[in-house]
């Protein structure tokens, strides 16, 4: 089996406030704007705050 990137996309319901996050073995979340933290442990959660802008402090982006 073939390593499968994390996808991540606008959850078409809420695309404001929320994302969904497939993980490699195809299991789909759904993450609100609120829960998504840069210092997770879930990588999922982690992609989602990079979607939101919510990056930990120091983090330069162009």
């Amino acid at each position: 089996m073939e390593n499968q990137p994390y996808m991540i996309a606008a959850d078409p319901s809420e695309p404001g406030s929320r994302v969904v996050v497939t993980e490699p073995d195809g299991q789909q979340l759904h993450i609100r704007r609120e829960d998504a933290d840069p210092e997770h442990r879930f990588i999922a959660y982690r992609l989602a705050a990079g979607w939101f802008g919510n990056l930990p402090a120091g983090y330069e982006t162009d």
